[in-house]
């Protein structure tokens, strides 16, 4: 028996034997490749206008609620005018 192969028989004594492990291995045995996974559909392609269009509304409403977060101390102030 050559080196390698009792090296082999050596490393397969000590290996429990798992029926998980080796339906894993049937079954990346039937792959192409087991790195390359061919994609089933293509990319979308970039929809810049609608990008822009869901960006530009939630700009509507993000802008003038953080000036108004942001800004009620001041609004306060202005509306109290030191009144309190």
């Amino acid at each position: 028996m050559s080196p390698v192969t009792a090296q082999v028989v050596r490393t397969m004594g000590r290996r429990q034997f798992s029926i998980i492990r080796s339906l894993r291995q049937v079954g990346r045995s039937m792959e192409a490749h087991p790195f390359e996974r061919l994609p089933t559909a293509k990319a979308a392609p970039a929809d810049w206008g609608r990008q822009f269009r869901r960006v530009g509304s939630q700009a509507v409403i993000f802008f003038p609620g953080m000036a108004f977060v942001l800004g009620w101390p001041y609004l306060s102030y202005m509306y109290y005018d030191g009144r309190v």
